[in-house]
């Protein structure tokens, strides 16, 4: 097991980024992620377990050792999992208010066109054996920033329509996302796209293609 120290020391960067007057810790109450103080003394605390399990790769067993290191937290595996699960809905209102925020940000262009890029990524559930969760991300080329996102399980396809798009848009994806059907709702938005794609995959649509 290695614990990580050196982590510790960016909390002050993460917690500056969150948008003005965002509430961690009325939140965390209201969603129920955060109802009383027993291990995890506070709202801002569960944030920091979450993100040293979720986006550093520590197992449960590794992220309780390293919160009883760094003298943040004590608790079980069993535990911290609990508060987790239960700190979902809250974590995701997290996001979407940063995402919010970051619609704020004027949109930067080159040559009058704001170019997006759009993919998927597959996350597996600890011991599952294939997807069970598709996580689709919109980003903003020139602001270098995620300007949406959609999580769906796996029964939610990869396409262009998971995007919302305007005029003087230009959407870049790969030839996964080359299918008519799904070119169409981009165009009627005024918008443009380039996909990448082989002349093979024209001819068993080519009817549809044309129609485009």
């Amino acid at each position: 097991m290695k614990i990580r120290p050196e982590i510790l020391d960016h909390w002050p960067e993460v917690s500056a980024r969150f948008p003005a007057g965002f509430d961690l810790e009325a939140t965390a109450r209201s969603r129920g992620a955060f109802t009383r103080v027993r291990e995890i003394k506070n709202a801002a605390t569960l944030l920091r377990l979450a993100l040293a399990y979720g986006g550093l790769g520590m197992s449960l067993r590794e992220t309780c050792a390293w919160a009883e290191a760094g003298g943040i937290a004590r608790l079980s595996d069993p535990s911290l999992l609990e508060r987790l699960c239960k700190a979902a809905p809250w974590l995701g209102d997290i996001v979407a208010a940063l995402i919010a925020e970051q619609t704020k940000v004027p949109a930067g262009r080159w040559a009058g066109y704001r170019l997006r890029v759009l993919d998927g990524t597959s996350i597996c559930q600890p011991g599952a054996d294939r997807t069970t969760w598709r996580l689709h991300v919109g980003y903003d080329l020139a602001t270098a920033q995620v300007d949406q996102l959609e999580l769906t399980d796996i029964h939610g396809a990869e396409n262009l329509q998971r995007l919302t798009y305007a005029p003087g848009n230009i959407v870049l994806a790969d030839r996964y996302y080359a299918r008519p059907r799904n070119l169409r709702p981009v165009i009627d938005a005024g918008a443009d796209f380039i996909v990448r794609t082989g002349w093979n995959s024209f001819a068993p649509a080519a009817d549809e293609w044309r129609a485009l």
